[in-house]
């Protein structure tokens, strides 16, 4: 009896609503999101854009591939969430899911852009010096004249021939100048 109690004193499951982790079945991030929302549990899956498109793959991925965050309340969320299509089973540590800090999601929301999605590649400014860290133009030092983030592209200011030359680049090809 003693024993029980103790489990249950360390049991990190909460009285009120918490999010937790829960591993999906492979690319079924969307649909277990959406069989949740119907069954009226809140979700959460970060989206990024990989940029340039990967060869094998989509443009908008998920962060976390093969994760999704939800908010319930366990035990008695556990079978709601635990039995929806797409869902492979919580992220369990020792014996019971924990709970995920609310500060993580709302830090990952925080990165969103205005389209939802977070962009992980360092943003450039106008006017701001940088450095040429790939292609041809390896090395040299710029001025960023404008971006271009629909083509995540950056035109960029090179003194070539005694003269600003502006060159079109992928923005990930940039670093800014220490």
């Amino acid at each position: 009896m003693h024993e029980d109690t103790q489990r249950e004193a360390k049991s990190p499951i909460t009285d009120g609503p918490a999010w937790y982790v829960v591993a999906t079945k492979r690319h079924s991030e969307q649909i277990a999101r959406a069989r949740l929302a119907e069954r009226g549990i809140e979700s959460y899956l970060p989206l990024t854009v990989e940029w340039p498109r990967p060869a094998g793959g989509r443009l908008i991925q998920p962060l976390f591939p093969g994760y999704l965050l939800v908010k319930g309340t366990l035990p008695r969320d556990y079978y709601r969430v635990s039995w929806t299509q797409g869902v492979k089973a919580f992220v369990v540590f020792g014996e019971y899911p924990p709970p995920l800090d609310e500060r993580y999601v709302e830090f990952l929301r925080a990165r969103e852009g205005a389209d939802g999605f977070i962009r992980c590649a360092e943003e450039t400014e106008a006017r701001m010096s940088v450095r040429v860290l790939h292609g041809p133009l390896t090395g040299f030092a710029a001025v960023v004249q404008r971006r271009l983030p629909a083509r995540e592209r950056v035109v960029v200011l090179l003194n070539l021939l005694q003269r600003e030359t502006p060159v079109e680049l992928p923005e990930r090809w940039v670093k800014r100048a220490s």
